[in-house]
């Protein structure tokens, strides 16, 4: 199997590309025959759960840019008169919760699954495919919680830690020749005045 580096992205990764990389990776890894309809976006307005505890909830928790920006400039040919390009990158994690609920234990099944995939090389061949890169998951978590008919439901949560590349690139201005008339050895030519007295 070949190495591949991070991807490296023209175009920024939104929310929703992200969305859709985790809802195709929960479908494709989170146990066979899960319904599509029961996959849902965390944080919506106006969105009712199914009335059966069995769906899957993904949710972005927060972005994070880890080091400094890095920066990589192209110039053009140098007898034409046209700006270089600079580009500038940074590396951002982030970070997705996914909450699966069953009444039974399918949800910490599911998760554990996720969890275990998205730590190998299928992890990263999947998310590699949306301009992200699976960096690990942590444990999961039971978050069981008592539901609407004061039963409880059984929610456990895998964490995934994604990153991408998002960069901004840009005309720079640049010079590769100086004319310059005179060149001066500034010891030899500029000496300091000798102190008095």
């Amino acid at each position: 199997m070949a190495n591949e580096a991070r991807p490296s992205n023209q175009r920024p990764v939104t929310e929703a590309d992200v969305y859709e990389a985790v809802r195709q990776f929960i479908l494709a890894y989170g146990l066979p025959g899960y319904p599509l309809a029961n996959i849902y976006q965390g944080w919506q307005n106006r969105a009712a759960l199914p009335t059966v505890n069995e769906y899957a909830v993904m949710s972005i928790l927060w972005m994070q840019q880890h080091g400094t920006a890095v920066e990589f400039f192209t110039a053009p040919d140098p007898d034409e008169s046209q700006p270089g390009q600079l580009m500038v990158k940074a590396l951002t994690e982030i970070v997705v919760q996914v909450d699966f609920c069953s009444e039974d234990d399918t949800a910490r099944a599911r998760a554990d699954r996720l969890s275990v995939v998205a730590r190998s090389s299928l992890g990263v061949m999947h998310f590699n495919d949306y301009g992200l890169s699976s960096l690990y998951a942590d444990n999961v978590r039971d978050l069981s919680f008592v539901g609407g008919e004061s039963q409880f439901v059984r929610r456990y949560a895998a964490t995934l830690h994604l990153s991408t590349n998002n960069g901004v690139t840009a005309d720079f201005d640049y010079f590769n020749k100086v004319q310059m008339e005179r060149l001066e050895n500034i010891d030899v030519h500029h000496l300091p005045k000798p102190k008095e007295g």
